[in-house]
């Protein structure tokens, strides 16, 4: 079993609501994760939010962020919060 000493809170701004599965698995593809929920911003706009584990490496975030801005259908990410496990 890997082990994982990096937990990450990423917001990740879908461009269509209907696209959200389809980011979802390509997410998953990239980085460990622990769950996914959406979240209301407000008039009807939804987020969608990761919890995601990941090993402590030099430009591991960098390299999850690239990899998800590229995924069709998502806007923008923000990362909310890095913390050790």
């Amino acid at each position: 079993m890997e082990e994982f000493n990096v937990a990450a809170k990423l917001k990740i701004y879908v461009d269509d609501p209907s696209a959200m599965e389809g980011v979802k698995k390509n997410v998953e593809t990239l980085a460990k994760v622990q769950r996914f929920w959406e979240e209301d911003v407000g008039f009807g706009i939804k987020v969608l939010k990761a919890s995601i584990l990941m090993k402590d490496s030099e430009g591991g975030m960098e390299a999850l962020e690239s990899g998800i801005r590229k995924i069709k259908g998502v806007s923008e990410i923000e990362v909310e919060e890095v913390s050790r496990v």
